[in-house]
């Protein structure tokens, strides 16, 4: 039992460090992630590739429904975990087609 309480702790230990190590960098994998799910989003309602209709019915209802910033991978919910104010993303989108460089300006703040 020692030994496995002994490699329990050597794992814990090795995962501690990898994480500080990201940390230390200032790589936040998760923050990544939800920045390539709005990209995702934002390129399947708006981008020129052909996509299913369903595909961008979809995309369009997740960043146009109703702000719910508590309900987890929300579109309220991410764009506040990114730092971005969801209501004035929102208008930014419905004012795409009109101003394309101010999505572009946007979406440089993800990176």
């Amino acid at each position: 039992m020692n030994n496995n309480t002994s490699v329990a702790k050597v794992r814990i230990g090795n995962v501690d460090d990898e994480q500080g190590s990201t940390a230390s960098k200032g790589i936040k994998p998760e923050r990544n992630l939800l920045a390539a799910v709005l990209a995702r989003a934002i390129c399947d309602a708006f981008g020129s590739a052909q996509c299913d209709r369903h595909v961008v019915r979809s995309a369009r209802q997740w960043l146009f429904g109703p702000l719910t910033p508590t309900r987890a991978f929300s579109f309220a919910w991410v764009t506040q975990h990114l730092d971005l104010d969801p209501a004035a993303l929102q208008v930014t989108l419905k004012n795409y087609e009109q101003t394309p460089e101010i999505l572009q300006e946007r979406l440089s703040l993800l990176r």
